[in-house]
């Protein structure tokens, strides 16, 4: 088994295109279909499905892909074992992250990264909770950060940070005369715009909705969007209200968009998980990277509560 046949896998796997895996690994793109044609026929399985837009593993390719990069991890560290050549931290890392990490932790993060490690590029995707464990249960991501977790084997877990959930309403004279304050009495008369499925705010609002006496037969709803930028547009367009992590919410409040109420009589908070493959053999850059984010959130943390020393 060729190691360049596994690199061709893998590269054609991370980028899902055979002519950007040429791209990257400086080969035409019928060699790069000849190296995973001659792998296949090797293990006797089909690795790859193609489609008019995309490529996508076959359960025998999720099975053999962890497999594929520790042996080329493998080959990197003897030869850095024999050679002693100088150990630069390079590479491109794939994280998958929903709407709220993607938006208000990812940018300060990446800037932050840049800072001390130069050669480290990322590659971010975002959807809702569900599709980011599924970006890292099919390997499209190497590091995904979601709203919730699930009960899965293969996903590793480690909480990062919490959010509390807040209602947001226009900004009009009718919320305005609350001050600051909405008894959960009130609820029922309101107009809501709610998250779609899949999404941990969508979740844990409906976890909140539950403790504050609202379900579906008492909700007026009258729109569900996908995104959080789009909930909160709807909102302080007079659209209605909604539940929205207070992180996502602060932009709109400062900039007196809409207004925000808490409800402190019930638990409001909210959980943010880092998830990876347990089978998955992650290179030096995306390693860094993980342990990089859960300290950074770390401090970001400990700087809520109080300054850092």
């Amino acid at each position: 088994m060729k190691t360049e046949f596994l690199k061709s896998f893998v590269a054609v796997v991370e980028s899902k295109s055979f002519s950007v895996a040429a791209k990257r690994m400086f080969l035409s793109q019928p060699a790069i279909s000849t190296h995973i044609k001659q792998l296949e026929e090797e293990l006797g399985v089909q690795l790859l499905t193609r489609s008019t837009k995309n490529v996508h593993l076959t359960e025998a390719g999720l099975s053999f892909y962890p497999y594929a990069q520790r042996l080329i991890l493998t080959e990197s560290e003897a030869m850095f074992a024999l050679h002693g050549r100088k150990n630069t931290l390079k590479g491109t890392v794939q994280i998958s992250a929903s709407s709220v990490p993607a938006n208000y932790i990812l940018p300060d993060f990446v800037s932050y990264m840049g800072n001390k490690y130069q050669d480290i590029c990322f590659r971010i995707m975002e959807g809702d909770s569900s599709e980011v464990i599924k970006d890292v249960l099919h390997f499209d991501a190497e590091i995904g950060i979601c709203g919730f977790s699930i009960q899965n084997k293969k996903c590793l877990y480690e909480e990062l940070f919490s959010d509390d959930i807040v209602l947001i309403t226009p900004k009009d004279p009718y919320f305005s005369q609350f001050s600051g304050r909405i008894q959960p009495e009130a609820l029922p008369s309101l107009r809501f715009i709610t998250r779609e499925m899949g999404s941990g705010t969508g979740i844990a609002a409906h976890n909140l909705e539950h403790s504050l006496g609202l379900s579906d037969r008492n909700m007026n709803i009258v729109a569900q969007v996908d995104g959080t930028q789009l909930l909160k547009r709807t909102v302080a367009a007079g659209v209605g209200c909604a539940f929205i992590s207070k992180l996502a919410a602060m932009d709109y409040v400062k900039a007196g968009k809409v207004l925000m109420f808490e409800f402190p009589e019930v638990n409001c908070k909210r959980s943010f998980y880092i998830v990876h493959h347990r089978e998955r053999i992650l290179d030096q850059a995306a390693a860094i990277t993980l342990n990089e984010l859960s300290e950074f959130c770390k401090k970001r943390n400990r700087k809520k509560e109080g300054p850092l020393s």
